[in-house]
Formats: C-alpha cells, structure tokens, sequence
C-alpha cells in the first residue's frame, strides 16, 4: 500500500476517541534530559509517554560546503570555525534522508558558509503511532537543546548565531529546544502540525518565547488539515490564507472522497500537498531574488484585503526579518514553482 495512504489511515486510527481516553497520570525520566509527565499541560498525547533515547535513536548529521552531500554523524568537537549553526528538524514518519531535506542543505550552502546539522529522529515517529510521535518530540527536544549547550559552553558557540527549521512536529521539536536552551538566535517553524497541539497551551508546542525571532509559515490549517490555524510565533504567514493552498487538492475534499469510496491511490497524492508546501516556500526563498512579500493582516477571514504594506511587510521565509512589526501577514503565491510573485 502508499505510504501515504498508510500515513492517512493512521492518522484517522490514532485520533479515534478511543485511543488513550481513559489513563493513569504517570512519569518516565531519562537522566540529564529530565523526568516528563503525562498530566496536565501534557495531556495532548492522551496518556502516552516519551520513548527512551535509546528507542528513540535521535541521530545529527553535519553537512558543510566542503561535504554537503555526504551523511556524516556529527562529532561536535570537530566544530570549530566561528560559523552560523542551521539545524533541519523533520516531521511525523520523515527523516533526514527524505528529498526535501536535502535540497535544503543544498540551497542553504549554496547561500553561506554554514554548519548545517540535520536531525533524524526517524524511529520515534513511526507509523501507525503518531500519538506516540506527539509524545517523543519532547525528549528530541531536549536532545536537540543538549546538544546546542554543548556547542556553546564547550565550542564557543553563541546560540544568538544559532536557527532551528522544523517541519510539522519537527516545529514543536524546535519549540522544546527553545524551552529547554535559552536564547537560540531563530526558529523558523514550517507548518507546525496542529492535531494533538491546536488547543494546547504555550508550553506544549512551539510558542513565540521559544527564540529571540520565531517565523512560522501555516500552509494547511484547516479543521482538517495537518498544521496549527492559531498563531504560535513572533511573525506568522499565511500564504493564500494558510488553509490549502492553490494547486493542491483541499484537504477536506480529500477526506470527504476518501471515506465516501473514491479511488484510494488516486486521492492519497494530494493529501499531504498542502501541509509540505510550507516547506517548498521555504527552500525556493533561500536563494530566490524574489521577495515573498508578506502583508500585515490582522484578520485573515478579510486576507483579500490584506494589499498593503500599513504598519510595515515582511519577508516570508528564509529572509524574514526580527527587524520588522509583529503579528500575522498574509502572502499570495502561483500554484506552482516558481512560487513568489512579487520581485520589487
């Protein structure tokens, strides 16, 4: 079967309101990354606990310019020119060996002399256990934050020279960092995923006090969509209103077939076109000319009125600045690449 379909059935299996409805309120620790609970505010993976390190098996690999291509495990000790750190975080049944991942090494090379770091927590987020995932993104989180203090108190590293790219619950990975590690620099979260963290409070997900600048891009915040509606950073874009987006299949359309007895290998394509779409934006600003130009827009439900620049426009992406206002910023793309419009 796709795996996508696997990733669908999945996901409508673990949300069930049968799963974890009734538990016990428990607690695990794992040593220097600290005890975690399943009681209130934690209670959005219903019952589940974080999985050990060791079942876990977060895994970081260095890419430089002079290897960018290469997956090398990181030796931290080996970091020692003064350069910016940019860490790639991936979401529920990735890894860092998925495609997207690495053409983002590539562009983000191709833009400066970096240490890029990629995250792959790859058996923590299996399939059919996306509760399970919710749960575990908080002790990568604390891997992640571990290794950061490391490079700072050991390497001489500032955390202000440091920017954290999360996708889906590799978003919330980054916002545990950010709790557990004062004063990263950035943390630039593409489409934070919404089920199991919409209604949570701050400390659960990714929140604007989790880094000095938090950027978030929402591309599939629809009831029924993947990523979080509300906004959660310092700037939030919504491009073309940040529920579906042009080109991709809504996502209740999808469903709405699916369980109506459609085609299911025509359908699954479209699924996920959406909520990856955050991270295409993403890539294609690194190194584009173009602006992505970003509206303020402080009621999305008039966003086709959200024209003009009033209290100042961003950048959406890679550029977006600390430098500018606050506040939510509406964005208008092509449906397909080349996706920025506006070049001036």
């Amino acid at each position: 079967m796709d795996s996508r379909l696997l990733r669908f059935t999945a996901f409508c299996l673990v949300f069930s309101f049968a799963e974890g409805l009734f538990y016990t309120s428990s607690e695990v620790c794992y040593g220097p990354l600290g005890c975690y609970s399943n009681s209130y505010p934690f209670t959005n993976a219903r019952g589940k606990l974080p999985e050990s390190p060791g079942d876990i098996g977060t895994t970081f690999f260095l890419f430089t310019r002079n290897s960018s291509t290469e997956y090398v495990e990181l030796v931290p000790s080996t970091l020692t020119e003064p350069k910016p750190i940019i860490l790639i975080i991936h979401g529920y049944t990735e890894s860092a060996q998925k495609q997207w991942v690495k053409d983002m090494v590539a562009e983000l090379l191709e833009h400066g002399d970096y240490y890029v770091i990629a995250v792959d927590w790859s058996s923590g987020t299996d399939e059919p256990y996306y509760l399970q995932s919710v749960a575990n993104t908080r002790v990568v989180g604390a891997e992640v934050a571990q290794l950061l203090k490391k490079l700072r108190d050991e390497n001489g590293f500032d955390p202000a020279n440091m920017h954290i790219i999360g996708h889906g619950l590799g978003a919330h990975v980054a916002g545990y960092a950010g709790e557990n590690f004062e004063n990263i620099g950035r943390i630039s979260g593409l489409d934070p995923a919404g089920p199991a963290f919409q209604f949570t409070e701050p400390i659960v997900r990714l929140d604007p006090t989790d880094a000095t600048f938090v950027d978030v891009i929402h591309t599939n915040g629809k009831l029924t969509g993947f990523g979080i509606k509300k906004s959660v950073g310092t700037v939030d874009f919504f491009p073309n209103g940040g529920k579906d987006q042009p080109g991709c299949p809504e996502t209740s359309d999808i469903v709405t077939d699916l369980f109506n007895g459609a085609d299911l290998q025509g359908l699954v394509g479209g699924l996920f076109c959406s909520h990856q779409r955050s991270v295409e934006f993403f890539i294609e600003s690194i190194n584009t000319m173009c602006l992505f130009k970003a509206y303020p827009c402080p009621d999305l439900s008039t966003s086709s009125s959200c024209n003009s620049c009033g209290t100042g426009c961003h950048r959406m992406g890679f550029h977006a600045s600390p430098s500018m206002n606050p506040g939510q910023f509406y964005v208008q793309t092509y449906s397909s690449e080349s996706y920025c419009i506006e070049y001036s």
